[in-house]
């Protein structure tokens, strides 16, 4: 009798555990003082329980702080509590991929994107801090430029879900073209790669977008010394989410400007992501783009008097693109793929006042196959195709005594040919991948046939990868193959190239070791080499060549340490050279860094505060100096004489960064607020050479050495 009136005198508590900072619902266990039932709330975060006197609720959750709430009912309201996060268990990360015949394999994941100072929270800079990866010059017109073991930047090529991106920066180093927000993981294929991937003698990276569904409303807005942006994703009912972002700099809207930026740079990306289904299978709908434009003096004003500086060119520089496209993809468990279609429209245009102009216009219909099965632990396979269509107009108009100024942005220009002409281009190839092996071995055998309308030959391209797991903290494994490359459809232009260039050929080798040292620090060591014929080249002043044969070859070592959500840590130290030219004579080639290394570190002490460092160090990269110049009395200036290609180099460049960054919590959105400092010596801070008015004398353009950085972010 007095169980049945404790019942009817019960009232109901409505219970919701969400989490601080985020908002987003927790399953929790929620332990009643005095009872012995456990509950546990539901995927909401929600929970009713009937209680009939003033209780405690001890709630707890993995991963965030247990809270003790008392409950005094009746209640005119739900009890709503926000677990903030703590410190778990420490769980180091060794980290292990699935086995694939990359063995040349690195990734970057959002946590790393987001605390590792230098990168201004972008994952694709961080690609610039991974082995391998050239050292390049910070605010230097090359910044953005990835040089990846010893090859030239044009020979690697860049994706995100299976669609080649256009070009990966803007204005060539501040921001990559789409936010680490919008990534789930980005991955960098340095050489030796698998047959998934061909046209390319260089690298790979390859992007991915996120495809965890939103539980709920989600966004951010951020602000740092050079871009503004913001970002939102929602649920739409049980099976459909969208996410959206946006970034510009801003700058120009504060009416900076200098005499050498007389219109400050401008830049802008955007994506617009609809999709339905979850991580295991779903199809979904992307529209992203990316813009660049800016007015600037064509010679460096700090080396020219004030006539001299009144009569140099200015160059008006703009480029963007637009992607549309649909992805689907599956994983269910041995069986696992995406089939990708998408269109690309980009467009350039670099104009010399009174002096000539580059336009150039590319509308290309891309899509590919992957998709892999396993029937067993060492059997299976993969396959599938990547074609490409594209249309390619060109248009360069009376180049003038200016155009090596802007051989970087324009180098159709600075050929210094005049070119009227269009292109149509079909490409691509399909491949097989054999997984077979037995206990601890793996052998991977593959296959690519590509093809090209610009030639009649199709590429056969053989490869071949093996990992051999010696013991639980070791591995051993080893890749080699053939890579073929057509040149750039800007380059198969009379007057920027040779409609009849060949194709580049490379045989690639790799092999290295990796161990495991007391189950938490990764050693990994590993040597390459590249042997390179019909290699392409760009003289800054004239149309493409074509040279008899490359050489690449180097080793690296590197390091991984991380423990979840507290620490990582890794660097890296290389030796490399790298080579071009014909019978006997020998350049450096354009990625030669004989020395590089780095070491990048962040640290959660608390779950508030982060800490990071990195430190880069490279060896100067060549560069092809000018000798002088011939006076040229119709144009009535100084038309630059090239000195020998990469017969110059640049000092030894080091940077270092630091960062600190604290976290406000509030109950449904945090802050995040950041200082960062980028120190660059003084022996350093040469950032490429500039030339007077008759490139008779050669000075520096330099950088600052020291740049104090701020930074804020909210999520909700």
């Amino acid at each position: 009798m007095i169980a049945l009136l404790s019942l009817a005198l019960a009232s109901p508590v409505d219970l919701r555990v969400l989490e601080k900072g985020s908002g987003d619902p927790v399953r929790a266990t929620v332990e009643v003082t005095g009872a012995d039932a456990i509950h546990v709330t539901d995927a909401a975060g929600r929970l009713t329980l009937d209680v009939d006197a003033p209780v405690v609720l001890v709630i707890s959750a993995e991963g965030l702080r247990t809270t003790e709430v008392e409950v005094t009912p009746p209640l005119d309201k739900p009890v709503r509590v926000f677990l903030q996060k703590g410190r778990g268990p420490m769980v180091v990360v060794v980290e292990a991929f699935r086995p694939t015949p990359d063995v040349s394999r690195h990734v970057v994941d959002a946590e790393m994107a987001y605390e590792t100072p230098g990168n201004l929270e972008d994952a694709v800079r961080l690609v610039q801090s991974l082995p391998g990866v050239a050292v390049q010059r910070e605010y230097s017109p090359s910044a953005g430029t990835l040089t990846i073991r010893g090859s030239a930047p044009h020979d690697s090529r860049y994706y995100l879900d299976g669609i080649e991106v256009p070009y990966l920066y803007h204005f060539n180093q501040y921001a990559s073209v789409f936010p680490a927000s919008q990534l789930g993981q980005l991955e960098l294929y340095s050489s030796t790669f698998g047959a998934r991937y061909g046209d390319s003698v260089g690298a790979i990276v390859e992007a991915e977008s996120a495809r965890e569904r939103p539980e709920g409303l989600h966004g951010s807005a951020f602000v740092n010394f050079v871009i503004a942006g913001g970002e939102l994703s929602a649920p739409l009912g049980k099976k459909w989410w969208v996410a959206a972002s946006g970034r510009r700099s801003y700058q120009d809207l504060a009416g900076e400007s200098s005499d050498q930026y007389t219109v400050w740079p401008v830049f802008a990306d955007w994506a617009l992501r609809a999709e339905h289904g979850d991580a295991r299978r779903g199809t979904g709908f992307f529209f992203w783009g990316a813009g660049d434009s800016y007015h600037r003096a064509a010679g460096e004003l700090d080396l020219l008097d004030p006539v001299e500086a009144e009569d140099t060119p200015q160059f008006e520089y703009a480029r963007r693109f637009q992607v549309a496209g649909v992805r689907h993809h599956w994983n269910a468990g041995n069986d696992w793929g995406r089939l990708v279609v998408g269109v690309v429209n980009d467009r350039l245009s670099g104009e010399l006042t009174s002096s000539g102009a580059q336009r150039q216009g590319t509308l290309s219909l891309n899509s590919r196959l992957d998709a892999s099965r396993r029937f067993g632990r060492y059997s299976g396979y993969d396959l599938g195709y990547e074609l490409r269509t594209e249309r390619v107009a060109l248009e360069v108009t009376d180049p003038g005594f200016g155009r090596v100024l802007v051989a970087e942005e324009a180098p159709a220009l600075a050929r210094g040919v005049p070119v009227d002409d269009r292109l149509s281009r079909t490409s691509g190839g399909v491949y097989g991948t054999l997984h077979t092996g037995f206990e601890g071995v793996r052998v991977m055998p593959s296959v690519r046939m590509g093809f090209d309308s610009t030639t009649s030959n199709a590429s056969f391209e053989p490869r071949l990868a093996a990992r051999w797991r010696v013991s639980d903290s070791t591995e051993l494994r080893a890749a080699g193959g053939r890579y073929t490359q057509r040149p750039p459809s800007e380059h198969l232009f009379a007057g920027t190239g040779d409609p009849k260039f060949p194709t580049t050929k490379s045989w690639q080798a790799a092999a290295g070791v990796e161990q495991t040292v007391a189950g938490r620090l990764t050693l990994n060591v590993e040597a390459y080499r590249k042997w390179l014929t019909d290699v392409m080249i760009f003289p800054i002043d004239g149309p493409a060549e074509i040279l008899d044969r490359g050489d690449a070859y180097g080793i690296e070592l590197t390091w991984r340490y991380r423990i979840k959500e507290i620490m990582f840590l890794h660097g890296w130290a290389a030796y490399a050279r790298s080579t071009v030219g014909t019978g006997d004579a020998k350049q450096w080639a354009d990625g030669d860094q004989p020395v590089n290394l780095g070491i990048v570190a962040s640290w959660d002490p608390t779950p508030k505060l982060n800490l990071g460092a990195r430190y880069r160090l490279g060896s100067g990269l060549p560069y092809t100096p000018l000798d002088g110049s011939v006076y040229d009395g119709t144009t009535d200036g100084w038309i630059p004489t090239p000195g020998p290609n990469n017969g110059a180099r640049l000092p030894l460049y080091q940077k270092l960064d630091l960062r600190v960054a604290w976290t406000f919590p509030f109950n449904r959105w945090k802050l995040t607020t950041s200082a960062e400092v980028w120190y660059v010596p003084k022996a350093s801070a040469q950032l490429y050479p500039a030339w007077n008015y008759d490139y008779s004398e050669q000075g520096w353009v330099r950088g600052p050495t020291l740049l104090p950085l701020l930074g804020a972010r909210a999520q909700f």
